[in-house]
């Protein structure tokens, strides 16, 4: 039996690799703090596998919640200062800014993490300038997750485009239409795909997303408010794919081709707006409603399916009674409705006859 409180730091004498472990699971400000507590705990930190920097941790916001110059300089100092330091190789290299970065120093930043087999990049920041990123990132081949919200280009495209990474996901303030050409039909092993971003203009841009190996792919587009008579059209042709999540305010048009192995999809148009009969935009109602069709019969062979309170509110634009275009699903079993009540029941009775496998509904609240 023990007569008193025991002063043994038995933490600290837990093997190294049990150690550093432990830190992985602290921001890396706080990781790095802890080489004070003693010699044991000196250089435990060098070697996290995960690098996590976000400036709202390390510095002191002003009020206008913006950072001083100051202040970001002492961040990047900081991050150079960590790197520098770290040993071993990097599983992650995640990076949030929300006071400017230097773009020089980010692609050094970058650079070493891939020099150090990174596993998986993460990067947001909250700046409107284009940066170019290192060529270093596009051929790594360890590098398996990439996230970026930012904007980013590429001066010279290299012949082949992250050749291990499975997920790629992407926050762009504008999509253009050398977005996609470039990107997707190069990456040789992407199975997890995620692209979010305005399309600005009137000018008529394309989406191409060939893919043999995308299993995931979620799409969310959106033409600003004042800028509807924007013209795009997304065109997917991914043999593989498993999972789809479309959530679209232009509204697009959409050419789905080869979805042989689609079990799952989730239709969100975001257009009651343009659809509203009192709306001053000349938008042609039915026009978009066989878009909305024409997009649910490319992927008619799917088992579960989501339909929001906008893509309900598209499809009661239909003149059924003279209309046979809204396709049989031979396979669905399970759907899901938001916001029945934006369309008439008669358009709701009439889309559940074309599904003669249904088992499951699930009716949901319009979510605000």
């Amino acid at each position: 039996m023990m007569n008193g409180p025991s002063t043994e730091d038995r933490i600290s004498c837990l093997p190294n690799a049990i150690l550093c472990h432990i830190l992985s699971f602290l921001p890396t400000k706080y990781a790095v703090a802890t080489c004070v507590l003693s010699s044991t705990w000196k250089l435990v930190w060098t070697s996290l596998p995960n690098l996590c920097f976000d400036d709202r941790l390390c510095l002191e916001f002003q009020r206008n919640l913006d950072l001083s110059t100051v202040a970001s300089t002492r961040f990047e100092n900081f991050v150079n200062r960590v790197l520098l330091s770290a040993s071993g190789n990097i599983n992650k290299f995640s990076l949030r800014c929300c006071g400017l970065v230097d773009s020089s120093r980010l692609k050094l930043w970058v650079s070493f993490a891939t020099m150090r087999n990174v596993c998986e990049i993460e990067i947001s920041l909250n700046d409107d300038e284009c940066i170019e990123l290192p060529h270093c990132i596009y051929t790594c081949k360890t590098l398996e997750v990439l996230k970026l919200d930012m904007n980013f280009f590429i001066k010279t495209p290299p012949t082949i485009f992250f050749p291990s990474a499975k997920t790629l996901h992407v926050i762009l303030n504008t999509i253009d239409n050398n977005f996609s050409d470039w990107l997707f039909s190069k990456c040789p092993a992407l199975e997890d795909l995620s692209i979010k971003g305005y399309i600005y203009g009137t000018d008529s841009v394309t989406l191409n997303i060939p893919s043999l190996t995308l299993k995931r792919l979620r799409l969310e587009l959106e033409a600003p408010e004042e800028d509807y008579i924007t013209k795009y059209k997304v065109i997917i042709r991914a043999p593989n794919l498993e999972q789809l999540y479309i959530r679209d305010h232009g509204p697009g048009l959409y050419a789905v081709h080869e979805l042989h192995s689609l079990t799952k999809a989730v239709v969100d148009y975001g257009i009651e707006c343009i659809l509203d009969y009192d709306s001053p935009e000349d938008v042609a109602q039915a026009d978009v409603a066989q878009a909305v069709v024409d997009m649910l019969r490319d992927i008619k062979n799917i088992k579960s399916l989501s339909l929001s309170s906008g893509t309900m509110f598209a499809l009661d634009r239909l003149d059924y009674a003279n209309d046979h275009s809204f396709p049989t699903f031979p396979f669905l079993n399970r759907l899901e409705v938001e916001g029945v009540g934006a369309c008439g029941w008669q358009s709701v009775a009439h889309i559940f006859s074309r599904m003669p496998r249904l088992e499951s509904i699930v009716f949901e609240e319009v979510r605000m």
